[in-house]
């Protein structure tokens, strides 16, 4: 591997994209540069030369790399940082929130939070690993989302105020979370063949298709609240989340179904959305004995 394909190597490790598109990006500059690299050569210089001198009029391989990133998928690794980065510091200030205001520290929950942040951030530091996988990427998120929500419901013992504070910062990193995974749903099909109305409908799918999502968590987290609040903590209160698990599960297939069958891909996620939380009602029902 020569100089030039190093640099192009370097660029790609700045960028999300799947493997065909990091195919035809590379072979694109590959040309760009090694057509400059011959007139170089056709000058006088030397290969290794002509090969700096490509590289050097370029310019250096993170700050295209980025900049190509921002083209094709802009905005995407700020909200990695930004939902990661807030999810760490709410970790912190939380922690010295229970250990100096309430006198409660809980490490345990400290580890969990710094770690659901970490790995956040690390997507957004090393997103040619992280991002070409939309729906691991897309997972990892939901973790996080899921995470902060049920923070949010488990503030009781706060004060009015600090419930209020503490809960509007985490809806603003889950809103944020949100916004993530419906354009990051969006990017992982490739260009929409047809017209701008199909392109349309895709959009309104995925809104719709995501939207499923933040009901079911938003009323698996009400239900876990309330279990937790009137009974206590017990295993049978997390059941409430395995209609967050079945609809996770089934996101992967709605990612590439949508593109293809929008309008029955909205159906069948509205089915299996209100399967798992009927199948969920059921099983709470048989556990606490009708």
């Amino acid at each position: 591997m020569n100089r030039i394909e190093k640099h192009v190597e370097e660029i790609l490790k700045q960028m999300q994209s799947t493997e065909c598109e990091r195919e035809e990006i590379r072979e694109e500059l590959l040309s760009h540069l090694n057509e400059a690299k011959s007139d170089y050569i056709s000058e006088g210089l030397s290969e290794k030369q002509a090969e700096k001198k490509v590289i050097a009029a370029f310019g250096e391989s993170n700050r295209i790399g980025q900049g190509l990133q921002e083209s094709m998928y802009p905005y995407q690794r700020g909200l990695l940082y930004f939902i990661g980065i807030s999810t760490i510091l709410f970790g912190f200030i939380f922690y010295l929130h229970l250990s100096f205001v309430i006198h409660e520290p809980s490490p345990v929950w400290l580890v969990v939070q710094l770690l659901s942040g970490s790995i956040v951030t690390l997507a957004a530091i090393n997103i040619s690993t992280f991002g070409r996988y939309f729906y691991l990427l897309n997972a990892l998120l939901m973790v996080n989302i899921i995470w902060n929500g049920i923070n949010i419901v488990s503030m009781q013992g706060l004060s009015q105020w600090q419930a209020l504070f503490f809960s509007i910062y985490l809806l603003i990193v889950v809103g944020m979370g949100f916004v993530f995974v419906f354009r990051n749903s969006y990017y992982s099909t490739s260009q929409v063949d047809g017209k701008h109305q199909k392109q349309w409908l895709v959009k309104f799918s995925y809104i719709m298709n995501l939207l499923y999502g933040v009901i079911i968590i938003v009323l698996s987290l009400f239900f876990l609240w309330s279990i937790l609040f009137f009974a206590g903590i017990n295993k049978q209160a997390f059941i409430t989340l395995l209609p967050i698990l079945i609809w996770l599960a089934f996101y992967k297939f709605q990612m590439n179904f949508i593109a293809k069958k929008p309008v029955l891909s909205l159906a069948t996620g509205l089915l299996v959305s209100v399967s798992a939380l009927v199948l969920s009602f059921i099983i709470l029902r048989i556990s606490y004995g009708g």
